[in-house]
């Protein structure tokens, strides 16, 4: 691996890897379950938006790395911090629901429980210890898979094409 290319991989991996610890700071600071909850409408309205933030993220970073924008440094590290969000704003909400209304979520009690049932839920590997309970739980489970589905799967799918490619 020529020296020039060895080191914009590395930058790239220090790149990931200082956003996943910044956000994972930032995602253990918010103060979710501090302030009550002005309802539903509100409850909806709010993920409904960061939803739509996270995959509009997700979508531009990967179609960053599918056209390989390198003069901005474009590359997988994108993606992945772009993905690991994804999780963190997964695990914000369920954190969140399980403060709200306890027994939605078996087995959620802290920020690293809602972390984990968050990951397991992305990895599909459900050890089913941290499991959803209520129907409401359940659908932003079932929200959280789909979005894996879509996103996930797609994301996947570019960077093996570009992977073929060079």
């Amino acid at each position: 691996m020529p020296g020039g290319v060895r080191k914009r991989v590395l930058i790239n991996l220090a790149t990931a890897l200082t956003a996943v610890v910044l956000s994972t700071v930032g995602y253990y600071l918010l103060p979710i379950g501090r302030f009550g909850v002005g309802g539903t409408v509100n409850w909806v309205v709010v993920f409904a938006v960061g939803l739509l933030a996270v995959s509009a993220l997700i979508v531009f970073q990967v179609r960053r790395f599918r056209i390989g924008d390198a003069r901005r440094g474009s590359s997988i590290a994108g993606v992945v911090a772009a993905l690991y969000l994804a999780v963190l704003f997964f695990s914000a909400v369920y954190f969140g629901l399980a403060y709200h209304d306890p027994g939605s979520i078996t087995g959620l009690r802290t920020k690293t429980d809602a972390l984990y049932f968050a990951l397991s839920i992305t990895s599909t590997v459900g050890f089913g210890d941290v499991h959803a309970v209520s129907q409401f739980a359940r659908s932003l489970a079932a929200v959280h898979m789909a979005f894996n589905i879509g996103f996930l799967g797609a994301a996947v799918a570019i960077v093996r094409g570009r992977a073929r490619r060079t």
